[in-house]
């Protein structure tokens, strides 16, 4: 290792003390950064953790000074402003949906006290890092080039970035104004209401299905009191009359070119310099039964996206209470995936609904005054004027673009700020959305912060008692496995169809369930392994208002199924897991569900050159990876038939609200929730569940008819070689 050791001595505007603990820096042969506090009596903690984060600080700005500048920004929502209009999308989008300047401050100045001193020693350290680099003249060369010079870092900002981070990827739910967008279009093209209703449970079921893989086995736990569709008789009235005002929502305050015209109020995720960005999707650990050494292993994928620079930054901390390595957040001083001497951890993304989107009244004359229980009341309303940088624009190849005007919208209800997103100005309808962890991300960031203090599994799963986040995470030690799933959640007006937003009059939550504290946790299951991939925790779990999550497929599956074999073959050694993961990276882990079907009706009706290369292709187990760089026939084919099946089922009921298929990776996020920034289709169920079930025959409405299959091939019999992907 090389080494540096900082001075003791704090910088003249450093407010913790004159002096603070000795801080040597050692980077390892892999680069990362290990920081070593010399704690002592001469030092309390409190200076030790200064002395930690001042260091951290020191470090990241030392890596990535220019990605922390731009995730303030993105986190403050004034981004447009250094990196271009291409930020402009997002900054509207932050500016609706999380916080003011004030807002953030008040969040840091209401922490404790261990919060505190953590922030601001990291921006003491980076401000260290800054002013040596001005006294270097060694700025990196984005500021140059965007005409940008680097504000001191302040503790807020780094509550800025947090508050996106864990704001924007660690709450699910809120697209029930998309739903009603679907569900007003059924209406339409099946020309009636109860049919349309019947319809639409095939697209969107509330509850996990018995058949869904779920990571907890049923027979070890089951969590009751999910929610469920009501029947169409015992939806209010109200509710059912306000879905279908959403066909000519509209995002509120904005132009919605500037949002690429989609739902506005959808899921939450990541637009402009950050498109793509995730927080976790699989992870996978096995006991020590199941090993060569009998010790437990644990793999963490957490497929944040693909950045270069990444937006994890690696390090180690050793003081203060912590002795731990791994990533955290660049702009925050946290390790939030890592390893102590006792134990290691990953996540996944969790799901849950934590946002639940409510429909009020326009008056007929001021659009700001909204109907609540019968009464009148004002809405909060503030405009934002966003001004996009020149050079950010030319740097990133757009054209320049002068200012944009936003109104801010905020109703306060329920003890809640509450930000109108949408609005129908013909039917005098806005649509606001109320989420459970809102003001709660920096106390919730620092639970997670905390694990590397923590020294066994009791202490780590009470370190995330309260932590109200959807996250699951996989913990092993030489003890073994364990699975935390984590988040807040209400209980919800029992009367309502969750999917579609609440009229305000109707809209309640009797009680917020937060952590851990609906017991979705196993410790050494079982079957001897944890198998995690954005699929649901536990049998009769909600599966939330996101239409497709959590069906009777999931890519978790084979997951389960690469783990079960490998297991079957002998004890794993570390290339096995390796292995396992490399499989499921390279097969498609949904073309098992349809493609026997295909084969079938491909010899029915005589296409037999065709079922020969989809048998050929399942004999593989379904891999796209070929040696010559092209996909196996097997895979195009498949992929055409789809892509031709898709629009045979649901074109004529859904139209333009048909979802997309997309097989590559995508290069483009869109604002779609259904899209995915971690692979194409192959690597995903959310599309094809509905399809599947309806191939059972387990679905309301016949999305197929008679034949389909067979015209889906026919139409598919010019596909006679491999693509390049």
């Amino acid at each position: 290792m090389s080494g540096q050791r900082l001075p003791h001595t704090a910088g003249e505007d450093e407010p913790m003390s004159d002096e603070m603990p000795p801080v040597e820096l050692l980077t390892d042969a892999h680069n990362v950064t290990h920081i070593y506090v010399e704690g002592t009596e001469e030092y309390v903690e409190e200076e030790e953790l200064y002395a930690l984060s001042y260091a951290n600080g020191y470090v990241q700005a030392r890596d990535r000074l220019f990605e922390m500048d731009a995730l303030r920004h993105i986190g403050y929502g004034d981004s447009a402003g250094v990196l271009g209009p291409m930020q402009l999308a997002s900054d509207v989008q932050v500016r609706r949906d999380l916080y003011t300047h004030e807002e953030l401050e008040a969040q840091y100045e209401a922490a404790s006290t261990t919060v505190q001193v953590s922030l601001q020693g990291f921006a003491d350290g980076v401000n260290r890092q800054l002013v040596e680099r001005l006294v270097d003249r060694e700025l990196p060369a984005e500021f140059i080039a965007l005409g940008h010079a680097p504000e001191p870092w302040s503790p807020v900002d780094s509550v800025a970035v947090l508050a996106y981070m864990v704001g924007y990827f660690g709450v699910g739910g809120g697209t029930e104004l998309e739903n009603a967008k679907t569900f007003a279009r059924l209406t339409e093209t099946l020309g009636d209401e109860r049919t349309a209703y019947e319809t639409y449970e095939d697209l969107n079921w509330l509850s996990v299905p018995e058949n869904h893989y779920t990571t907890i086995d049923a027979a070890e736990l089951t969590v009751p009191g999910g929610e469920s569709v009501p029947g169409y008789e015992n939806v209010p009235d109200e509710q059912l009359a306000l879905t279908h005002a959403a066909a000519g929502a509209t995002p509120w305050g904005v132009d919605s070119d500037l949002l690429g015209g989609a739902t506005p109020g959808a899921v939450r995720r990541a637009i402009g310099a950050l498109s793509g960005f995730r927080w976790g999707s699989n992870a996978l650990a096995v006991d020590g039964e199941h090993t060569e050494t009998g010790e437990p292993m644990l793999f963490g994928g957490p497929q944040m996206g693909y950045f270069s620079p990444p937006v994890i930054h690696e390090i180690g901390l050793h003081g203060a209470g912590f002795d731990v390595a791994g990533i955290g957040v660049v702009g925050t001083p946290s390790v939030v995936i890592g390893r102590t001497p006792e134990f290691a951890w990953s996540i996944t993304s969790g799901y849950d609904d934590q946002v639940d989107t409510i429909a009020v009244e326009l008056h007929p004359e001021d659009r700001h005054r909204y109907r609540w229980n019968g009464e009148w009341r004002r809405m909060e309303t503030e405009t934002v004027v966003h001004r996009p940088s020149v050079l950010g624009a030319l740097g990133n190849g757009d054209w320049p673009r002068g200012s944009v005007e936003q109104e801010i919208a905020r109703i306060e209800e329920r003890g809640d700020s509450m930000p109108v997103v949408a609005w129908n100005p013909d039917e005098r309808i806005a649509w606001c959305q109320r989420t459970t962890t809102r003001g709660n991300e920096l106390d919730g960031v620092f639970m997670w912060a905390e694990l590397g203090r923590q020294e066994n599994f009791e202490e780590f799963e009470t370190q995330l008692a309260e932590f109200p986040f959807t996250f699951n995470f996989i913990y092993a030690d030489t003890e073994g496995i364990a699975y935390v799933h984590t988040e807040s959640v209400p209980d919800r007006n029992p009367d309502l169809d969750h999917r579609f937003p609440a009229p305000g009059s109707a809209h309640r939550w009797d009680s917020i369930t937060t952590g851990t504290g609906l017991g979705m946790t196993v410790r050494n299951p079982d079957r001897g392994y944890i198998a995690q991939w954005n699929n649901a925790p536990v049998a009769g779990w909600r599966a939330g208002d996101v239409a497709g999550r959590w069906g009777s497929i999931h890519r978790a599956e084979l997951l389960d199924r690469l783990t079960r074999d490998a297991i079957g073959n002998g004890s794993l050694l570390l290339e096995d897991v390796a292995g396992i993961i490399r499989d499921a990276a390279t097969r498609s882990p949904i073309a098992n569900a349809t493609t026997p079907l295909f084969i079938e009706t491909a010899r029915d009706v005589g296409m037999d050159a065709l079922a020969d290369e989809l048998e050929r292709w399942a004999e593989t187990e379904y891999t796209w990876k070929a040696e010559n760089g092209r996909h196996l026939p097997g895979v195009a084919i498949w992929e055409a038939i789809r892509r031709e099946l898709q629009t045979l089922a649901f074109r004529e009921e859904l139209r333009d609200l048909t979802p997309t298929l997309q097989f590559d990776p995508p290069t483009d996020i869109s604002l779609d929730e259904n899209e995915d920034p971690h692979a194409g289709d192959h690597g995903r169920a959310l599309r094809d569940v509905t399809l599947v079930d309806a191939l059972a025959e387990r679905t309301s409405h016949d999305w197929l008819g008679e034949g389909t299959v067979r015209t889906a091939l026919e139409r598919t019999k010019h596909v006679d070689r491999p693509v390049r992907h």
